[in-house]
């Protein structure tokens, strides 16, 4: 089994020109594209719940949700 890794850029045309090593023509072959996210946007995203993690509404919620289910959590299954 042969295995490539390579990163690129998308061009505006959205369409990648991707160089293959030595397989038989014909063969049959996966590609994965994984796209990378926007590091910007998970920043906020990880602020906001940061600042979550003290929001005394989120808290009590938390402490309702733990409050009914503190029966159930001792039981064995």
């Amino acid at each position: 089994m042969l295995e490539m890794h390579q990163i690129m850029t998308i061009p505006p045309d959205h369409i990648l020109h991707l160089k293959v090593p030595k397989v038989p023509k014909g063969e049959e072959v996966e590609v994965f594209v994984i796209s990378k996210k926007n590091s910007a946007n998970d920043a906020a995203k990880l602020a906001l719940i940061a600042r979550a993690a003290n929001d005394p509404l989120y808290l009590s919620d938390m402490d309702e949700i733990a409050r009914d289910f503190a029966g159930v959590d001792s039981e064995h299954i």
